[in-house]
């Protein structure tokens, strides 16, 4: 199975949760791109907003995906790049997460970058 780096920026925590700024992932091994943004929009579900690819770079490889309708206090944006890395953040505020949601996303991003 292909190594993965997590690297997190939290700005704050709890008990029940964290206020998130960046997560970026990055595996040693490169998925396809298309197939991980699909399944990105399809399982992450949990975050407080329903996603959708923005634009696909095929020069670059590099895929964009935000929230579908953005929230009064800012949107998730998540953008991958050549199938091995990730960044996904909430811009300008951090974005509130369970920590229960937290290790899920952890997990699915980690699935689905086996893709």
């Amino acid at each position: 199975m292909d190594e993965v780096t997590i690297t997190t920026d939290i700005e704050a925590t709890d008990q029940l949760g964290l206020l998130l700024k960046k997560l970026e992932l990055e595996s040693s091994g490169k998925g396809n791109l298309q197939k991980q943004a699909q399944q990105i929009v399809e399982r992450v579900t949990y975050l407080g907003c329903e996603l959708k690819v923005i634009e696909v770079d095929g020069i670059s490889s590099a895929v964009q995906i935000r929230s579908k309708k953005p929230a009064e206090d800012g949107f998730v944006e998540i953008i991958l790049r050549d199938g091995n890395r990730l960044s996904l953040e909430r811009k300008p505020a951090a974005l509130h997460i369970s920590k229960g949601d937290f290790e899920r996303l952890i997990r699915d991003l980690k699935e689905i970058f086996t893709l």
